[in-house]
């Protein structure tokens, strides 16, 4: 059931993420394209683009630590798969800390974010902050599910809470 949940929230991320990444690349191009005509400069440009990028950044995060394709250093051959295995699951116990900080910092600055507001279009700055966050606590739960699967692999035992 975790399996499955975190699959479809991973494939959340990764539309709404996409999204905000073409926003983001339509709100450069258009900044682009003002000021190299008579159009000029607008502002609230750099703000979309920003906003657009923090998320992009943060959803991606959290879908790469899912896929695991963040980078891995070899230590040894792939031969020892056992013993690699072991690693991936003390490398992911050591993430938590860092998790941890995403989620529980990450929502007290978005917090202390709500009375700062956007220059040019005014909007409180918890919205762009909130994606520490929410990244952090999606990290959160896929955690669960990589550890236990992990964890599964290592000693041969079936996955109990976590079956898709």
């Amino acid at each position: 059931m975790l399996i499955r949940f975190n699959a479809g929230l991973e494939r959340f991320f990764y539309l709404v993420g996409g999204a905000f990444f073409l926003a983001f690349i339509l709100c450069v191009l258009f900044q682009i394209v003002a000021r190299n005509s008579s159009l000029g400069t607008f502002v609230w440009t750099d703000e979309v683009a920003m906003f657009c990028f923090v998320w992009t950044v943060f959803l991606g995060s959290a879908v790469g630590y899912r896929r695991g394709v963040h980078y891995v250093v070899e230590v040894l051959p792939g031969s020892f798969t056992r013993t690699n295995t072991a690693l991936t699951l003390l490398a992911l116990v050591l993430c938590l800390p860092v998790i941890w900080v995403l989620t529980v910092e990450g929502w007290t600055y978005a917090e202390m974010s709500w009375r700062r507001f956007s220059f040019s279009l005014g909007f409180p700055m918890f919205y762009q902050n909130a994606a520490v966050a929410v990244s952090g606590a999606a990290m959160a739960l896929f955690s669960v599910e990589l550890i236990a699967t992990t964890a599964c692999r290592l000693f041969g035992t079936r996955q109990a809470g976590v079956q898709g």
